[in-house]
């Protein structure tokens, strides 16, 4: 299925703002960097696999030490635009949907319960 560059755009940055730990508004900069992702061919699952290993970078590390909010979109284009080869196979998506599965149960439950499940599964629709 083809979709188009607003949809498409809409679609990342909803993604992006679904994130807690993202701005309640994207800036003018977030919308941009989605463009560029459709415009470079970036398919909509690479996008939402890149969140889901962002995710799971910022919830499974050795630290405590609070991390700092996400301020912008281009934190989610480097993991998408430097996802290696080896990052892409079966063995490894299927590793990852399991451990994101899992710390997003756990999140949920220490957030009480929150869960918008836009990564869970198929990538919704969002209006342009």
């Amino acid at each position: 299925m083809t979709i188009s560059r607003s949809v498409y755009v809409a679609r990342v940055v909803r993604l992006y703002l679904e994130d807690p730990n993202t701005p309640v508004r994207p800036s003018e900069t977030d919308w941009d960097i989605a463009a560029d992702l459709f415009d470079r061919g970036v398919s909509l699952d690479r996008v939402c696999f890149a969140f889901k290993i962002a995710f799971i970078r910022r919830h499974h590390r050795a630290s405590t030490r609070p991390l700092q909010p996400i301020r912008s979109l281009a934190y989610f284009r480097t993991v998408v635009l430097n996802l290696t080869p080896e990052e892409t196979q079966t063995v490894y998506v299927d590793y990852i949907e399991h451990l994101y599965e899992k710390l997003q149960q756990e999140t949920n439950h220490i957030n009480g319960g929150r869960s918008d499940g836009l990564l869970n599964g198929s990538i919704p629709n969002a209006a342009p």
